[in-house]
């Protein structure tokens, strides 16, 4: 499970449920226009770009990946493995899995946005994703038009077997499912390029359990973090630091989805074997409560990191709460 968690987040491979993302457009109008390009040269285009990418992983080669990769994700893997105080791009490059050859999918087609600069390509086919049983997946390539060629930027891979109508449509090809489900749309414009983050003091991680929820946040003015109906962890770019730190973040709820308790919590990870991650903030809420935003403030002190190890005796430090926590029923 952890190979396949830092595939998840160095290789761009973007594994989803499938209820978030294959949510159907309830305004049309609202949504970007898609072209219908030629469904054999956008397979090639889309073909041959992702197989320079996947071979300069698998052959450890920069200059290819690079040559492949847009310039958004080449600095989004250079943070991620920098604010893990690991040594880029040795450390991306060493210890992966091979990205999934398109040898086992079968294309269904592709479409664009953005004034064609943008470009989503679909297949499907079965995948065994850890110790899972071997199912029938969506894997869909995002590539964006930049510098004058087509450039891979990341994946989606998503279950279809709770998505029979989906599946069957994809499978007789056709390609106005791609048009209707967010899942399948490129995207609307080019990611923008995040700042390059320096060597962080200490190695954060943000946990969010948000179900009904949609959450916008920033750490420290740098890390920026989005979180939709999903419990995920994200490493905090550039880390967190002694002394103080800042958060902010809107929530806005779904009335349409269930929205029980949500839970954020914002970790110092240990960096010495034996140690145990220690929360500094946290913002937890039952299904009572209105979920309501905000902009934090919160200390890192001696205590707190010593706090990490298990020998540790004194009074274990109370993390910074966003909101009161609520006394335990006798």
């Amino acid at each position: 499970m952890n190979v396949f968690f830092s595939m998840i987040c160095l290789l761009g491979v973007l594994v989803v449920s499938a209820q978030p993302v294959l949510a159907a457009s309830a305004d049309a109008t609202a949504q970007p226009r898609f072209g219908m390009p030629d469904q054999k040269a956008a397979r090639a285009t889309a073909e041959r770009v992702y197989s320079t990418w996947r071979i300069g992983m698998v052959r450890k080669d920069e200059a290819a990946w690079r040559s492949a990769t847009t310039r958004s994700r080449q600095m989004r893997v250079r943070n991620l493995i920098v604010s893990q105080k690991g040594d880029f791009p040795y450390d991306f490059f060493h210890g992966q899995p091979d990205p999934p050859s398109l040898d086992k999918f079968a294309y269904i087609g592709a479409i664009t946005g953005n004034g064609n600069r943008t470009l989503a390509a679909t297949y499907i086919g079965r995948v065994q994703l850890g110790d899972s049983t071997p199912s029938e997946n969506a894997f869909v390539l995002l590539f964006v038009y930049e510098d004058g060629k087509w450039k891979f930027d990341q994946s989606r891979m998503f279950n279809l077997s709770q998505l029979p109508r989906v599946k069957e449509r994809l499978h007789k090809g056709d390609l106005n499912v791609l048009m209707e489900q967010d899942g399948f749309h490129p995207y609307s414009e080019a990611p923008a390029v995040p700042a390059a983050c320096v060597r962080p003091q200490l190695i954060g991680k943000v946990f969010v359990d948000a179900p009904g929820r949609s959450i916008d946040m920033k750490i420290n003015g740098v890390s920026v973090h989005r979180f939709e109906d999903e419990r995920r962890a994200d490493v905090v770019t550039g880390g967190l630091r002694r002394g103080r730190n800042t958060i902010s973040y809107t929530i806005k709820t779904n009335e349409k989805l269930p929205h029980p308790t949500m839970a954020i919590g914002l970790f110092v990870m240990p960096e010495t074997p034996g140690n145990h991650p220690v929360c500094v903030f946290d913002h937890i809420l039952d299904a009572t409560d209105v979920a309501r935003g905000g902009e934090f403030s919160f200390e890192i002190r001696n205590e707190n990191i010593a706090s990490m190890n298990p020998r540790f005796t004194g009074t274990a430090p109370q993390p910074f709460h966003a909101v009161p926590l609520k006394k335990k029923q006798k």
